[in-house]
């Protein structure tokens, strides 16, 4: 009789000579014919893709030449093709279309529409009055849908907890953002991550569990050159202050609110200008601050946290290609540090030219 084992054997072997007789169409093609990334040369801001009306919506700078533009990053649905081609130079002083064609041969037909950017532009949503629950999940996210600018990192922290970065009503239809640093129990404690700081920034997250610090990616596309930020904050450092193996440690928390202008224009990022706060003051009332960005080279004293991790900084002549503002409850966030229960709310951010 045959035996279970050999009965496996049997049943493996066959499927070995049975997939040589079945077609690579076997399961038909590809009929999927989505554009899911689009940026422009000259782009400022970031893409809104609208899948349903297959409307694609951006910004440029105020002095590119709209009749000479071109794509010059597009991601497609898997084996879909896109004509015209990337980079290749297109007239957007009306709307452009683009067709893509899935692998079966199905088509549908993307309008491009470009807008320069005003003189002096504001990050969109930077009331953060506007947000959304993103498809599958049971947390919100600021802006109106997924091509907003600003990101969080909650999709890190549900699994283990509940969102740390959240929309509170401060006043009626005024909302503000919330930030919270969380204990993330044992089981985060095991990789080293136990302290979950609540952060905010422009720019997207995409969780990679095999490198997680992998999984922000901060900064938009923009070009202009303002003097100074403004907002409104509150802030309360918890205790105790522990690191990511769970021990607590003899530190006060402090919030870190920044703004970076950086040149991405060749391989090296290259600082453009620097403006930095961070506290440990209790703050329990809304306060309005304004900090001044700093243009080249910081001067020297500063303090060594300010300073670009590679060490480059732009000349005055070089564009201004990428903005990041980032917003945390615990400063050392990035090194899963941080006072039990530290809150940041941040309101009205304002970029003062």
């Amino acid at each position: 009789m045959l035996n279970y084992k050999s009965f496996l054997f049997v049943f493996a072997g066959a499927l070995l000579l049975c997939s040589g007789c079945v077609k690579e169409t076997y399961f038909g093609k590809s009929t999927f014919k989505k554009i899911l990334y689009f940026t422009l040369s000259n782009e400022s801001g970031s893409t809104s893709i609208h899948q349903d009306s297959l409307i694609i919506r951006l910004n440029v700078d105020a002095n590119a030449d709209l009749t000479k533009l071109f794509p010059d990053s597009v991601q497609l649905s898997t084996y879909a093709q896109l004509s015209p081609g990337v980079r290749v130079s297109q007239d957007f002083s009306k709307p452009v279309p683009y067709i893509v064609t899935a692998e079966d041969g199905s088509q549908a037909v993307y309008t491009v529409i470009v807008s320069k950017q005003a003189a002096n532009p504001q990050i969109s949503n930077s009331n953060f009055n506007d947000w959304y629950t993103p498809a599958g999940k049971n947390y919100k996210q600021p802006g109106f849908d997924a091509s907003t600018e600003w990101a969080t990192g909650n999709d890190g922290v549900v699994s283990l907890s509940t969102a740390n970065t959240t929309p509170v009503e401060i006043a009626s239809a005024d909302l503000a953002a919330k930030m919270v640093t969380k204990d993330l129990g044992l089981l985060a404690q095991l990789t080293g991550q136990r302290m979950g700081a609540g952060t905010l920034f422009t720019g997207t997250f995409k969780l990679d569990i095999g490198n997680p610090l992998n999984s922000a990616k901060f900064g938009i596309a923009y070009t202009s050159r303002p003097k100074s930020f403004t907002l409104s904050y509150k802030y309360q450092a918890g205790t105790p202050y522990k690191n990511g193996s769970g021990q607590t440690l003899n530190k006060l928390d402090s919030c870190d609110i920044y703004l970076l202008l950086e040149n991405r224009s060749g391989t090296l990022v290259k600082r453009a200008a620097t403006a930095w706060f961070r506290s440990g003051e209790m703050v329990n009332d809304f306060k309005k601050i304004t900090i001044p960005l700093v243009y080249g080279r910081l001067p020297a004293g500063s303090p060594t946290y300010q300073l670009p991790a590679n060490g480059m900084f732009a000349a005055d002549n070089e564009a201004i290609t990428h903005i990041s503002i980032v917003f945390s409850s615990s400063a050392a966030g990035a090194s899963y540090e941080g006072g039990v229960n530290s809150t940041l709310v941040v309101n009205d951010l304002v970029l003062n030219y």
